[in-house]
């Protein structure tokens, strides 16, 4: 599926787009049909100065095996674009309302990147994701603030995708969209597999900030959870070493704090 084209790109510029990477309509079906049974409230969250809406779930279970296809055959994306053996993490739904500000998605010393689906048709005008290529070679500010600050003028560079396309990029790309209402999308991100201990220690960081306790997603925790038994059943081989990098412990602990 990745071409030396496709990689150089995505070293160069930060991202790369896999057009008609897989079929949409299963994992349409199974998106709208997840949100119906798992999805109790819509979050709102601070992202660079602006608030993000919508709702929200992860599809890693033996309810979502279309998603679990797509986590298995991206991650074998993800280890050709960055060179190395990664770990998935992740892979969830959500249905964006409104714009988002620039930002990035990591500030950490870590390889990691996105590879995100949109089920709508998307151009400039109603919500595309805006990149500003090569940014995650840059820093515009040592703050949130001060680089979207330095952002806000700028347009972008808006990918105009079809369901079917993937979006891979570096999570310390600068994005955002605009314009946009209602749209699903499905993502699921990679981070290296560390090698060394200072690596292994920036890793673990890494899953300690996405799995926050007191952050409620607002979906069904009993029926979607992150790394429930049906996962960790799987023999996927990335189980031991999630394991060891404290992942499974940290989205068992910010989801069982859910159910408290």
């Amino acid at each position: 599926m990745v071409s030396h084209a496709d990689v150089a790109h995505y070293l160069r510029f930060g991202f790369v787009v896999l057009r008609r990477a897989f079929d949409p309509e299963p994992l349409s079906e199974e998106i709208d049909r997840s949100f119906r049974e798992g999805s109790r409230a819509p979050f709102d969250i601070n992202v660079a100065g602006g608030h993000v809406s919508g709702r929200y779930l992860p599809m890693m279970c033996e309810r979502t095996p279309v998603s679990l296809a797509l986590l298995d055959q991206f991650a074998d994306v993800a280890a050709q674009l960055l060179g190395t053996h990664v770990l998935p993490v992740r892979a969830k739904g959500v249905l964006y309302h409104g714009d988002t500000n620039w930002h990035t998605d990591s500030d950490l010393d870590v390889m990691s990147l996105g590879c995100v689906c949109y089920l709508e048709s998307l151009r400039a005008h109603n919500g595309a994701l805006r990149v500003l290529p090569a940014s995650h070679r840059n820093r515009f500010g040592s703050s949130v603030q001060a680089r979207s600050n330095a952002l806000a003028s700028l347009p972008g560079l808006a990918i105009e995708t079809e369901p079917g396309d993937v979006i891979v990029f570096d999570e310390h790309l600068c994005h955002s969209s605009s314009g946009g209402s209602n749209r699903r999308q499905w993502r699921v991100d990679c981070v290296a597999d560390p090698t060394d201990t200072n690596q292994e220690a920036a890793v673990r960081d890494y899953f300690e900030r996405l799995y926050v306790k007191g952050w409620d997603g607002g979906y069904d925790v009993d029926l979607y959870p992150t790394y429930g038994p049906h996962w960790r059943a799987s023999g996927r081989p990335w189980l031991d070493r999630l394991d060891q990098l404290g992942a499974h412990g940290a989205a068992a602990a910010e989801e069982a704090a859910l159910k408290s």
